[in-house]
């Protein structure tokens, strides 16, 4: 008899003869079963809501379980653990919440802290993010996740041989994603738990009859299809992390935006920045056809302040003196800044007009990075040219819109 305990105990996948799904809330004796296999992969389970980070809300189910694990005597325990999903948290300054998300490959260290109370052996244990695939008999079964170990190894993915499945005493853990009752089943058939009443023998395979050319082209065809879909999945999850990137410069500061605003800048304008030296002064200091950019980028919990736009206008008169030849038209401030960085772009407030006013005198020029990312975006899509970009930014002053 196998227990399947679940964040929410309903999937009807695993249900069938000799299995029993329960909640992880109410997993009853692990020794009344054979086998009882702990699954970690609801993005539900995955949410905290206590105004801190690096538990979830259900950790004292998990430490339940935990104390059932240590008294069991015979019962064979199974951990299976999450996909790369998001982990969701929230925090609150003064009146108002926020919500955050992060996928667990960026929080390697808190996630095994978490798992680490159902099971503590697994708080020591490297384990690192990689995409893979490991073959339970004819079907491939993806992991996000792998262990870096040597011994106990029960399971090591197809070509790349990363440790998928390992056994430590009576508990197993694995990071491959089981769904259904026919992927644990074979599973518990390739890690030598259950066996086959009967088994064909080889030569008995070997045979072709009936309809097994058709079968076998099937299953071939099949396990392509499969596999370009895995790859096209790669792809799809590497084009939306760095898409995430590049949205990062609605919420971040400091050397991690100026970052992602150059290379943003540098794709969209051909601009190369790689020689740019910081010299504690300006952020950038460029020269692009017949004007020279220079400029600021600021992350800021506070709206535009007059402050900003001043500063960046130090930086300009101060190029203008120690480059006496050049004339001021030929040198443009640009203001690339994340305000109100901590708010969703919906609840921020239009940058003043006296702040707009202010840059307006001084012919500088206020971008948003919201703006920025749009123009980014239409970039991307084809419906602006570089040379459209580059003149957005040449001849608006004030704020661009």
């Amino acid at each position: 008899m196998i227990q399947i305990l679940t964040y929410k105990g309903t999937e009807n996948l695993f249900k069938e003869n000799e299995v029993k799904v329960n909640r992880i809330h109410d997993a009853e004796s692990l020794d009344e079963f054979d086998i009882n296999i702990i699954s970690l992969a609801d993005e539900e389970l995955w949410n905290y809501t206590e105004n801190s980070y690096g538990s979830i809300n259900d950790i004292e189910d998990l430490k339940s379980v935990s104390i059932m694990i240590q008294n069991s005597k015979e019962a064979i325990v199974i951990i299976l653990f999450p996909q790369n999903i998001c982990y969701d948290f929230y925090f609150s300054y003064t009146r108002e919440a926020y919500s955050y998300s992060k996928e667990l490959k960026n929080m390697i260290k808190e996630f095994k802290d978490i798992i680490a109370e159902l099971y503590w052996p697994i708080g020591t244990m490297r384990i690192y993010y990689e995409n893979t695939r490991t073959k339970l008999g004819s079907q491939f079964v993806n992991a996000a996740f792998y262990f870096n170990v040597m011994e106990n190894v029960l399971l090591k993915s197809d070509k790349s041989n990363k440790p998928t499945a390992i056994r430590l005493e009576n508990v197993i853990l694995s990071t491959l994603d089981l769904r259904n009752y026919d992927q644990i089943i074979n599973f518990l058939k390739v890690i030598g738990l259950i066996h086959d009443e009967l088994k064909v023998p080889e030569w008995v395979e070997n045979m072709r009859m009936f309809d097994d050319d058709k079968q076998f082209d099937i299953i071939a065809e099949n396990n392509q299809a499969i596999t370009l879909a895995n790859e096209n999945i790669s792809a799809a999850i590497e084009r939306l992390n760095k898409n995430n990137e590049y949205k990062s410069i609605l919420f971040t500061n400091g050397d991690e935006l100026i970052k992602v605003v150059f290379e943003i800048l540098e794709i969209m304008l051909g601009w190369d920045l790689s020689h740019f030296v910081d010299l504690k002064k300006e952020d950038f200091l460029f020269e692009m056809e017949d004007i020279v950019f220079i400029g600021e980028v600021k992350g800021v919990t506070s709206n535009v302040k007059n402050e900003n736009v001043s500063q960046l206008e130090v930086h300009y008169q101060g190029y203008l003196e120690e480059h006496e030849e050049i004339d001021d038209k030929q040198v443009k401030a640009l203001l690339i800044i994340n305000h109100q960085r901590n708010k969703p772009l919906e609840q921020r407030e239009p940058v003043h007009e006296r702040q707009i006013n202010l840059a307006n005198k001084y012919e500088s020029l206020i971008v948003e990075t919201a703006t920025l990312l749009r123009m980014f975006e239409k970039y991307l899509g084809g419906n602006l040219s570089r040379e459209e970009c580059l003149e957005l930014l040449k001849t608006n002053k004030g704020i661009l819109h």
